[in-house]
């Protein structure tokens, strides 16, 4: 990415009412001043005022950001035109002629990190924003947004660099009466604790950011679509009493106890002779097998409750039993034991929905209390953090045999990759493999 490149994109998703084309650039004012007339052109006179005029005959709004006081800390002009793919391709059609080049994805944003706007946490935390499927995750991303986590991680960095000084000053001044700090295995110690807490936010953080995979199981007639129905709020699969109506899976997003999730609704099982719902079969299997939790719909109006047990698949991960119908069926009570966690609902009636959630949470944090992080790491970061925790490690063993000099090499080292998570140390193919996941635009 050539930051002296004078770039644009789409800012917003062609094809709504308006489309949102940026540029950004040390030329951007003089490009853009080409492409849109006004009554007054773009100048530091008017700066973020939003001006009306025209680009190739169509009305399109204008607003110009100085550097260093925009999104990318580059000059910045954001047009609004129609939304239609005809107006945006036009406009970007003379902008890309006048000087510009199409942004690559992310480099909007990789531009804002490099001129100090933004350190990696919180650019991370503009995709995350942008993918969030429910509303913690849209709140996490906010906060690490914020600089909330960052504030965290540059705690830990101060700290590591004051033990590595204190271990240096004992090589500086070895024969030196001075009041050197003998607590520093402590406060490696202390600094180890506070990682792995932050580490351990990320199996949590996770899932938000990620949510989960649930599969609607079972025999058909079982209730599986009119259960993804009740979730979900409206119709979105077919409903029939006649068995095997659903051939293929069916994909819906929603959220349940503010975490977003997938849900499969799967093809009822059962052996059959129809090559078509064979099909369907065998990729329920595989969506079974694919998932993190699996909701497997027992018929409690059923003749044969033991058969509807008998049909589960054990190895499916995260099974709650759901006896359904409950609203229809006899005395419930007598329902037999699945050896699983068991719910007994009505997907029709809305009966028990809660007790079903409450179970669903205590399968995705594997039956520890739910927790919504106000902070978690990701991956990448978690990664770091652990690697730090090795030097840290082999900085106290070295601190406690006198070995100062190895102690002091080890807190560096924790410190580079304590580092890396905001990017104050950092490398272009960490940087291309962070941006290139952001869409285009961004």
């Amino acid at each position: 990415m050539n930051q002296s490149d004078n770039i644009a994109a789409p800012a917003s998703a062609i094809g709504g009412a308006v489309t949102v084309i940026r540029l950004s650039g040390p030329g951007v004012l003089e490009i853009a001043n080409k492409v849109w007339h006004g009554r007054t052109p773009l100048s530091a006179a008017n700066v973020r005022k939003m001006l009306l005029g025209k680009v190739a005959g169509d009305p399109t709004l204008a607003v110009y950001m100085k550097a260093p006081f925009s999104y990318t800390g580059d000059d910045v002009v954001e047009l609004q035109c129609h939304g239609g793919a005809a107006s945006a391709n036009a406009v970007m059609k003379l902008l890309l002629a006048s000087g510009c080049r199409l942004a690559e994805p992310g480099e909007f944003t990789c531009r804002a990190f490099l001129n100090g706007k933004l350190d990696l946490l919180q650019a991370e935390a503009v995709a995350d924003l942008i993918a969030s499927s429910s509303e913690n995750a849209m709140h996490m991303a906010q906060k690490q947004l914020a600089g909330s986590l960052s504030s965290r991680i540059d705690e830990l960095y101060d700290l590591i660099i004051s033990l590595r000084s204190e271990c240096e000053s004992r090589l500086d001044f070895p024969d030196e009466e001075l009041d050197f700090d003998d607590s520093v295995p402590d406060k490696i110690r202390e600094t180890r604790n506070a990682i792995i807490s932050l580490i351990e936010t990320g199996k949590a953080g996770a899932l938000i950011r990620d949510g989960v995979q649930v599969v609607l199981a079972g025999k058909p007639n079982s209730g599986k679509s009119s259960l993804l129905n009740r979730i979900l709020g409206f119709d979105r699969a077919i409903v029939s009493a006649i068995p095997g109506t659903t051939r293929d899976t069916v994909e819906s997003a929603a959220v349940i106890r503010g975490i977003g999730v997938n849900l499969t609704d799967t093809a009822g099982l059962r052996e059959s002779d129809d090559p078509v719902e064979k099909m369907g079969i065998e990729r329920s299997f595989r969506t079974i097998r694919a998932g993190k939790v699996t909701f497997w719909l027992l018929d409690a109006s059923s003749d044969d409750p033991a058969g509807e047990i008998a049909a589960i698949d054990h190895d499916a991960p995260g099974i709650i039993a759901v006896w359904n119908k409950c609203d229809i069926a006899g005395d419930i009570q007598t329902l037999p034991e699945t050896g699983l966690p068991t719910v007994k609902i009505s997907a029709k009636s809305g009966l028990n929905m809660d007790t079903l959630f409450d179970e669903f949470e205590k399968a995705v944090f594997a039956g520890g209390t739910p927790s919504m992080p106000e902070l978690a790491v990701n991956a990448r970061s978690a990664d770091l953090l652990e690697k730090s925790l090795l030097s840290l490690d082999r900085a106290e063993k070295s601190f406690n045999d006198g070995d100062y000099e190895l102690a002091a090499a080890e807190l560096a080292e924790a410190s580079v990759k304590i580092g890396e998570i905001t990017g104050r140390t950092t490398s272009p193919d960490i940087l291309d493999k962070i941006f290139h996941r952001f869409c285009i635009g961004k």
